[in-house]
């Protein structure tokens, strides 16, 4: 009973250092502050079950074994989630007087609100029209030096029709009336631009600019 006990203990221990790692992550990295409670919530009730258990020895194995599943099971299923979901967990709010780089002007509706990570830089765009302007337009800004070197990700829009964030490979791109809009259908009559094309061209004279 002992070396379970001990394993029991370990597992848990291991788990909760896990747990304060993700949270730490989740807040410095832009998730919702509903995951970084969730799993910072679940760390604190670990910590309070586990002193629990020394309290009620006779019940400690059972306290620490459904402390060590619970905990592990919340932790396991935020970080899957907000793994395979970036685009639902991200806090995608502009910083304050944030401005969008195409216009210069200061962001304020976030109705068509995208976001692009270029290295460490993150840049908001107020509208969708802007972020494929910036893309096609790419050689005007960096002739200007007006983008920081490193990779290009982390690249989502909100879409037109729906009002849900998603990553831009998901969505298509239309041109009505001069001005680029994002949609996850494709409007009746409408045609999509080839956002792929652009998007790897954009990316290629990025990184050519590195050599």
């Amino acid at each position: 009973m002992f070396k379970e006990t001990t394993i029991l203990i370990v597992l848990s221990r291991v788990v909760e250092f896990l747990g304060i790692i993700t949270t730490i992550f989740l807040m410095f990295r832009g998730y919702k502050l509903k995951y970084v409670y969730l799993v910072g919530g679940v760390v604190v009730l670990s910590l309070i079950s586990s002193t629990a258990g020394l309290l009620a020895r006779e019940y400690f194995e059972y306290i620490a074994l459904a402390d060590l599943l619970l905990t592990a099971g919340v932790l396991g299923g935020v970080v899957l989630y907000v793994s395979k979901n970036p685009e639902k967990a991200r806090d995608f709010t502009p910083p304050e007087k944030c401005r969008c780089p195409v216009c210069k002007a200061i962001i304020i509706k976030e109705d068509e609100l995208c976001t692009m990570k270029i290295g460490s830089y993150t840049y908001y765009f107020d509208s969708c029209d802007h972020l494929i302007k910036l893309m096609k337009e790419i050689d005007f800004f960096l002739e200007r030096e007006s983008l920081p070197f490193g990779e290009v990700k982390e690249l989502y829009v909100k879409a037109k029709d729906t009002k849900r964030w998603k990553k831009l490979e998901d969505v298509n791109v239309v041109e009505e009336g001069g001005v680029f809009y994002a949609y996850e259908k494709v409007p009746k009559g409408k045609e999509a631009i080839a956002l792929k094309e652009l998007f790897n061209n954009f990316k290629e004279k990025l990184s050519r600019r590195k050599t």
